[in-house]
């Protein structure tokens, strides 16, 4: 049976309730029509019928659709009381099982910012959280509560719960690679992340000193043969891949490729 109240539709499924006299919580849909935003919620502290609650007592209470209001007025919603419920325990457990179902925190059109807990930090509520602990040095009792809470606890990026060998299929990469557009991106940010001033290189005073220091190392290193051998072992059968050099008329390791291209010094040659 469905009953309308002004811009409010009452659905109602007498088939799983029980009439009394109590009030009923229920769960409800809303529209803004002029930008298409949608919101889904559950009231359960209602004192009178759905109906005569909802859009006269009650305007949820997401701050979104409160900002909403303000702008453009409670005209420029639909609104629709979806279901109603016996116990506040079934009303919200719908309530979670549509926001999942719809994936409202993925979904822009939808205002929900919160599902059965679980909430996707904005830039805002960041900012807000920053703030509220900015300068507020900690105890020492609070440094050892917060030690507490986190002892035991089963992070897959503690360093103890890291694997001593991530080689092989112990890494978490074995078997997958990178698209194309993946790599540009990684590589993309990490040029980004050393460029200029942040280049760790820059730092560095490389004096003749400390020029001839370095040659003399390197001209000095001596390969043992079992170290010779345990690199030939490792890199047997291994083909790495190569891209053509139009400057060099030849193919060149993909590690070594950002020496040629448009980079390679014979580049405008015959």
């Amino acid at each position: 049976m469905t009953k309308i109240y002004k811009n409010v539709i009452v659905i109602r499924r007498y088939s799983s309730i029980k009439l009394n006299n109590n009030m009923k919580p229920y769960t409800y849909l809303i529209k803004h029509r002029p930008t298409g935003q949608v919101y889904y919620g559950v009231r359960s502290a209602n004192k009178v019928e759905p109906h005569e609650d909802l859009w006269n007592k009650y305007y949820t209470s997401s701050p979104k659709v409160q900002k909403l209001i303000e702008e453009t007025g409670k005209d420029s919603f639909d609104v629709e009381v979806r279901k109603v419920f016996e116990t506040k325990e079934q009303a919200v457990a719908w309530e979670t099982k549509v926001l999942r179902r719809c994936k409202v925190l993925h979904d822009p059109k939808w205002i929900n910012q919160n599902v059965a807990g679980y909430i996707i930090p904005t830039e805002e509520s960041n900012k807000k959280i920053s703030d509220f602990h900015k300068d507020k040095p900690k105890t020492e009792e609070h440094k050892l509560n917060l030690s507490k809470s986190q002892r035991g606890s089963k992070r897959p990026w503690a360093r103890n719960n890291l694997p001593s060998d991530v080689s092989g299929k112990n890494n978490g990469m074995y078997g997958k690679h990178h698209s194309t557009k993946t790599k540009e991106k990684i590589g993309a940010l990490l040029s980004e992340r050393i460029k200029g001033d942040n280049n760790p290189m820059r730092k560095v005073e490389w004096t003749e000193e400390k020029r001839k220091s370095m040659g003399d190392r390197a001209r000095g290193t001596k390969w043992s043969q079992e170290a010779i051998e345990k690199r030939s072992e490792k890199l047997k059968g291994q083909k790495r891949e190569k891209l053509f050099c139009p400057h060099c008329k030849r193919d060149i390791a993909v590690g070594w490729y950002n020496r040629h291209g448009d980079q390679c010094r014979h580049r405008g040659q015959p």
